[in-house]
Order: structure tokens, then sequence, then C-alpha cells
């Protein structure tokens, strides 16, 4: 004969069999659900970059010229609002690029994937422009997000393609000759 103890047990141990599934239930369905907010997170992230009025700003931001930094302020500065809306608009995209992917919310591969290693030859051009705003208006933080995306972009790129380095340093020297 079945003792009322041992059914109670056996209840016991269906019903904590049933909440430990039901949890191990709620972790997956969490963590799907994680992942796929954060790829709708790259999704939104990236979207205007490869839009054509993203790859247009890129293109204007990309073929600007000056000699030094005062050069490039009087040129592209407050008193040339066209230009200056593009590029600002274009690093601060980059720069909640950087938050996402510091943050977490975003992983970086998938960035690089969907575009983001577009930031590398952007800020080979712009590190002293922007080392140069830090300098005289903004402080050391500014911008500081998009440098760290340019720094994971960078490794990303080395592990893919370790001669991309030596093509960034000869359109680096192009550049300022």
């Amino acid at each position: 004969m079945v003792d009322l103890v041992e059914i109670q047990a056996a209840y016991y141990m269906v019903a904590a069999t049933g909440v430990l599934v039901a949890a191990i239930y709620y972790i997956i369905n969490l963590r799907y659900n994680m992942k796929a907010r954060g790829m709708e997170i790259c999704r939104l992230a990236t979207s205007d970059m490869s839009s054509q009025a993203g790859l247009n700003r890129y293109a204007t931001v990309m073929t600007l010229e000056w000699k030094d930094y005062e050069d490039f302020m009087q040129r592209y500065g407050y008193s040339n609002p066209e230009i200056y809306g593009k590029f600002t608009s274009q690093l601060f995209m980059l720069e909640t690029m950087g938050v996402l992917i510091k943050s977490g919310v975003a992983p970086a591969e998938t960035m690089y994937y969907l575009g983001a290693y577009g930031v590398l030859r952007l800020w080979e051009k712009y590190k002293d422009i922007i080392q140069g705003r830090r300098d005289a208006a903004f402080g050391q933080d500014f911008m500081i997000n998009l440098e760290y995306l340019a720094g994971e972009m960078m490794k990303i790129k080395m592990r893919h393609d370790a001669s991309f380095k030596d093509k960034l340093e000869a359109y680096s020297r192009t550049r300022k000759s």
C-alpha cells in the first residue's frame, strides 16, 4: 500500500520539476528576446549609415580637405551650417554605435558586418580634428565612444585582414601629402 508521505513526496518532486522547467524556459526565452532586441538595435543603428542619405553624407565628409585644425574650423565649422551638420551628424551616429558596443547592447562583430568598419577611414582622417575639438571646446571625453568604436572595428578588421593596416597607413600618407 502507498503511504500518504510517499504521495506527498512524489507531489513535491513533480511540483519542483515543473518550477525548474518553467525557470529554464523563462531563461531561454529571455536570452532569445535579448538577442533579438540586440539585432534590432544593430539594424536600427546601421540603417541610417547604409541609406542613400547616410552614404551621401559619408562621401561628403570623406572628401573634405583642409590644412590644419584652424583651417578646418574656418571652412567647415559653424559658419558653414550645411557641412557642419553633415560632419557632426556623422560623428554622433558613430558615437552612438560606440556607446551601443561599449555598453554591451550591440555586439561589435555584428556592427562590423553591418558596415561599422567604415569608421576606420573616417577616424584616420578626422582624429586630429576631433582632438582639436577636445582641446578647444569639449574636453577629452568628446567622441570617446567613436574612438572606442574605431578601435574595436580595427581589432576585428585585423583578425580578418591583417594587410588592412598597411592600406590604412598608405591612405593616411596620401591624404597628408
